[in-house]
């Protein structure tokens, strides 16, 4: 019981003084993004592999939706 009590107590206290915080970041606005927008224009061609080690052109996709998803594996 006094374990319980102990890590609620904690948890009240963490949450509490996280709260100036948590309210002072809510009023900074946004940083302008570094690179400009992209919007309207056209994606350059490129060529990657994929998992399987196959060649994936973007070109060859044109006329269909495509998402692209990069990742940064960690191996």
């Amino acid at each position: 019981m006094y374990l319980v009590l102990m890590s609620r107590s904690v948890l009240l206290a963490i949450l509490v003084s996280l709260l100036p915080i948590m309210v002072a970041a809510q009023g900074k606005p946004y940083p302008k993004p570094q690179v400009p927008s992209a919007s309207g224009k056209p994606i350059p061609d490129f060529t990657l592999k994929d998992r399987s080690g196959k060649r994936f052109n973007l070109s060859s996709q044109r006329g269909k939706c495509v998402l692209l998803y990069f990742y940064r594996g960690y191996w």
